[in-house]
This record gives C-alpha cells, structure tokens and sequence, in this order.
C-alpha cells in the first residue's frame, strides 16, 4: 500500500471513529484538521500562553471555574461534540438510565455521570475529545475571548493528562443524553396513534 493510500485509510478511519464517538457526523468537525486549520490552532495555542496570569486566576477557584466551563460547554457551537447515540447506549447497557433527581442535593445524578464516564471515557475517547474541541481555540482567539479560550486549553489539557471528569466530558455527556433521549421519544411519539 503506497503513502498516500495509507494516509487516506488513516483518515476514513479516523473520521469513522469521531463520528462514532460524538454527534460530529456531517459537520466540518468530521474530517480530521487539515494543514490550515492545525497552523490556526497551534497559532491560537500561542497566543494563549501570553495569558499566563489569567489562566492561573481562571484556576484559581476550581468550583467557579468548573461552572464557567460547563456553561461555555452548553454553547450551541458544541453540539456535534456531544456523546455519540454509540456511546450513550453503551453507558445505558452497562449502567442503566440516569436517574430522576428532584432534589438539587441530591448526588445521585452526579454520581451516575461520573460511573458512565468509567463506562466510557477511555483514553483514547479523552484523547479525541480533547483534539476536537481545541479546533474552536482559533474561533474564541480571532473573537478576542480569551477567557473562553483559556478555559477550553485547560479543559483539554485536564480531559487528556488525568482520569478526572472534566466539564468538557461532564457537559459532552449531558448534552448527548439529553439529545438521545429527546430523539427517541419523538421516534416512540411517532409510532404510536
């Protein structure tokens, strides 16, 4: 097999495996950076590490940068990341449905999050994760958000370099049930009557 033949394989295989891990198929998301777009993300990178002291004061209050980072995650612009139907039925054939909390401190739904991301969240699926969602970095840096952009880096960089439930895999999980359950009542609705 000649070079280029290999590296075509290697992307369709690649490609194949970000559809089946989150909600990216037919987005530009699909298909691994090109050459461009990884000289935009590495000069995003960059750019980044200029704004040292405002990363450490980002981290300096875990509990509010956790909550900055799940509601950036909410961003509509996040959804072809969210946990692919693949991922979703296989945290539900192992562990079962989340379950039904009506009481804010109750942890049952937090802990049921994090047994799924034990289901699921390998490091090669942390890995992947981490890669796609550092494609948004030249958006929020072009855009002057650097904020945002320095709570991506350390949520990408957490999501590869330890076991830790991230808000970026907590929110990707959420986001995905919520869609998988939302499409499959209206599969069930559209077969009853």
């Amino acid at each position: 097999m000649g070079k280029q033949s290999r590296a075509k394989r290697e992307r369709r295989e690649h490609a194949t495996y970000l559809a089946m891990v989150s909600n990216c198929e037919g987005t530009w998301l699909e298909r691994p950076p090109d050459a461009e777009e990884q000289a935009k993300i590495d000069s995003a990178g960059k750019i980044l590490r200029r704004f040292r002291m405002q990363a450490l004061q980002l981290g300096a209050d875990q509990d509010a940068f956790n909550r900055f980072s799940l509601e950036l995650f909410r961003d509509e612009r996040f959804a072809p990341l969210h946990f692919s139907d693949d991922l979703i039925e296989m945290i539900l054939d192992d562990i079962g449905e989340p379950p039904v909390v009506e009481d804010d401190n109750d942890p049952s739904f937090t802990n049921y999050l994090l047994r799924a991301l034990g289901v699921v969240a390998s490091s090669r699926v942390r890995r992947t994760m981490a890669e796609q969602a550092r494609r948004f970095l030249p958006q929020y840096v072009a855009a002057g958000q650097y904020k945002e952009a320095l709570a991506i880096e350390h949520n990408c960089y957490m999501t590869v370099m330890s076991d830790a439930a991230t808000p970026l895999l907590v929110q990707m999980l959420v986001s995905g049930l919520a869609r998988y359950y939302e499409e499959h009542e209206e599969e069930g609705d559209s077969h009853e009557g």
